[in-house]
């Protein structure tokens, strides 16, 4: 009995390889995407011969070097946990979902939860909340504090007060766009469409007026997550989730490439593991870029030109994440939101002196 169900397991996971090699991916997301489910679908776990090493688990991976190895090179930026929004409590702010975080330019914190947007300043005090478009799954803010929302088929635009000010629909063809992020850069409003695989342009009075993203033998990003999320810095050059291979690219507002970084790897820190990965991404006002990862709960911080400076560790959320929705503040705080613990968490830079910055 025992050999037969090896050889079941092995029939049934050779079937599963053939299917993700059918449907395009690049080899580092088929090994990647085997390799998770494998590791989970089957229990699969590796036995060492003995007098042998045993290789490391996904989870040991994701610890960063200094805490694995005391002697191992410290990252040249740390951050310790600062805040905490939605901790457990009588009167926890969160109860069902967390969708989108956001600041405005006064760092005030925007949450996306369970129909509502909930309103905090930057030490975490509740300011106010109101209830959402139906089916907003993300949100930005923009000038004068504008709230953008973009769900299933269109963006609507709010005041700051929450009142609702316009929209417009999005897709083409007949066919309903899935906006998985939405930003402001100037005047424009460039939506992530998983539907299309791609970002749309639009004006403020709903026109498109561009695409960016299918300039590319796939016509696309690649997305087996069918989530793309997007960031835009202040000279507007779009950091994009390229899911698929493993990598963030970047795109200036007339659709032309500006650059890429990223691949697939299971034992460097700076490398993408798992089928789909980093599933979002944020820009600090310095410019640095923030990406969150699934099957490693984990966020790390890179320069421009894609050096890993910074890991903020699996320890610090929830392992079901499949998301972590992220935000930067005008100080350079980074925002966390996690969907399973219902919780924002903020974490600052560290200085030399062991402070915050």
């Amino acid at each position: 009995m025992k050999g037969s169900d090896t050889k079941e397991k092995t029939e049934h996971q050779g079937k599963l390889l053939r299917r993700l090699k059918d449907l395009s991916f690049p080899p580092a997301a088929v090994v990647g995407a085997f390799a998770s489910f494998a590791g989970t679908a089957f229990g699969a776990k590796a036995k060492a011969a003995e007098g042998t090493q045993q290789t490391p688990s996904l989870i040991q991976i994701g610890l960063s070097e200094q805490s694995r190895n005391a002697s191992a090179p410290r990252f040249e930026m740390e951050y310790s946990q600062e805040l905490v929004i939605g901790s457990a409590g009588l009167n926890r702010p969160f109860h069902r979902s967390i969708s989108a975080v956001a600041v405005d330019p006064a760092d005030d914190i925007y949450v996306l939860s369970d129909g509502e947007v909930h309103v905090f300043d930057p030490r975490g005090n509740p300011l106010q909340n109101w209830k959402s478009p139906v089916g907003a799954r993300c949100m930005a803010i923009g000038s004068g504090g504008r709230i953008y929302f973009g769900g299933s088929g269109g963006v609507e635009i709010f005041s700051a007060a929450g009142k609702r000010e316009s929209g417009f629909p999005v897709g083409e063809n007949g066919k309903t766009a899935s906006i998985t992020a939405i930003k402001v850069s100037g005047r424009e409003i460039l939506v992530a469409d998983a539907t299309a695989r791609c970002i749309r342009r639009y004006s403020e009075s709903g026109k498109q007026i561009g695409e960016i993203g299918t300039q590319n033998k796939t016509r696309g990003f690649m997305l087996p997550n069918r989530s793309l999320d997007i960031d835009v810095d202040a000279k507007g050059v779009i950091r994009a989730t390229d899911t698929g291979r493993h990598r963030v690219s970047s795109w200036r507002l007339d659709g032309t490439p500006a650059g890429q970084f990223g691949k697939f790897g299971l034992s460097k820190p700076e490398d993408f593991v798992g089928c789909c990965n980093p599933v979002n991404v944020a820009v600090a006002p310095d410019g640095k870029i923030v990406t969150a990862e699934k099957v490693i709960a984990r966020v790390k911080v890179f320069d421009d030109t894609g050096k890993l400076l910074a890991l903020i560790g699996p320890d610090h959320f929830d392992p079901q994440c499949i998301h972590l929705h992220l935000a930067v503040d005008s100080r350079g705080r980074i925002l966390i939101a996690d969907p399973i613990r219902l919780e924002v968490k903020v974490f600052s830079k560290r200085i030399q002196s062991g402070g915050l910055a």
